[in-house]
């Protein structure tokens, strides 16, 4: 939308200063087609550009509750261990955070898998829709999965169709994938699917903050410089990492150099693995929107834009200690980008 701001022009009766009048008129009207209106002398423009945004989840150590009493001087940032000044601040207390884009994600059927990974999820998804009714308006739900086949792909991008997300959910988890494929297409598959999440967040306008769900036991291993490249892709879109394991799935394996990648995940974006069983799956969920409904968003700009990973550390510095039973969550790097023109 184009918007001219001008002001009154004053002319004498003559022919010619009402010709030059209209040709003027009609050059300034020309000129406001091709070029955007010069801003209003008495209009402030407030730029947000390369404002880092960290999430920060404040939870009550003694009941594991969110602790929604905290203010902006509560709060101290460092950026590679350099104190950075907190620009912006807002509260889910006060519903100004960001709205939510839950990506639930999951392994997609195979045979003999059906009481591991994600396969105890099958025929279960329903019971989550309790949860789901607990979702702020601009909050959306989303599906993706990957499969030891090497396939990756979004089955329903964000909406705020809960019933559509469960559906979609259940048909994944029902379609049996007959390979003979593990390990490294399975890894890679994994891989390419939070890529897909990261595109898919980029191009939505506002961007809200990705959520990833994993409903997997989290037996996934691979290389640690290569769970920190595509974990870099994470950390530039401000992404959390949640994951929910089945209790009755067994034990989470230490495979490879950086073996229980969706944990590790989930550490390094501020996120956690939460145990659960069908009985309680609800409670899980519940627990993770809880948490990301009363978290605390703070803004900085960086010195640097270097596209280089840097490391976050957010403290309560009250010499009082009034804060001590109070502990933090929040990503462990962010990664400065500088925005595409």
């Amino acid at each position: 939308m184009k918007r001219i701001v001008g002001g009154a022009l004053s002319v004498g009766p003559s022919k010619f200063a009402m010709a030059s009048v209209l040709f003027l008129l009609s050059a300034l009207s020309a000129v406001a087609q091709d070029a955007p209106p010069a801003p209003h002398p008495d209009i402030t423009f407030h730029s947000s550009s390369h404002l880092v945004l960290v999430d920060v989840v404040a939870l009550n150590a003694k009941n594991g509750l969110p602790d929604k009493t905290l203010k902006r001087e509560d709060f101290q940032v460092f950026d590679n261990g350099r104190p950075v000044s907190v620009k912006t601040f807002d509260s889910g207390a006060n519903f100004t955070t960001r709205p939510l884009a839950l990506w639930f994600v999951v392994q997609c059927a195979m045979p003999g898998w059906e009481k591991e990974g994600s396969g105890l999820f099958a025929g279960q998804i329903s019971v989550f829709k309790p949860a789901l009714q607990n979702l702020e308006k601009q909050d959306t739900v989303a599906v993706a999965h990957w499969c030891d086949d090497g396939q990756s792909k979004v089955d329903l991008p964000p909406t705020p169709n809960v019933d559509q997300a469960i559906t979609s959910l259940e048909q994944v988890l029902a379609t049996p994938l007959k390979t003979d494929g593990h390990d490294r297409p399975g890894e890679l598959a994994l891989q390419g699917t939070l890529q897909l999440i990261v595109d898919a967040t980029r191009s939505l306008v506002p961007e809200p903050v990705p959520v990833v769900i994993f409903l997997y036991g989290d037996y996934s291993a691979m290389p640690r410089a290569e769970a920190d490249h595509f974990i870099g892709e994470l950390l530039e879109t401000s992404a959390v990492a949640y994951g929910l394991r089945d209790r009755r799935s067994p034990r989470i394996w230490s495979l490879g150099e950086q073996g229980a990648i969706a944990n590790y995940i989930a550490i390094q974006t501020g996120g956690e693995y939460l145990r659960v069983k069908p009985e309680t799956y609800a409670t899980g969920l519940e627990e993770i929107l809880r948490q990301l409904h009363g978290r605390y968003e703070l803004g900085f700009k960086p010195e640097v834009l270097d596209g280089k990973r840097h490391k976050l550390l957010v403290t309560l510095p009250d010499p009082a200690k009034k804060h001590h039973k109070v502990r933090l969550r929040y990503r462990l790097a962010y990664v400065p980008m500088r925005e595409n023109k």
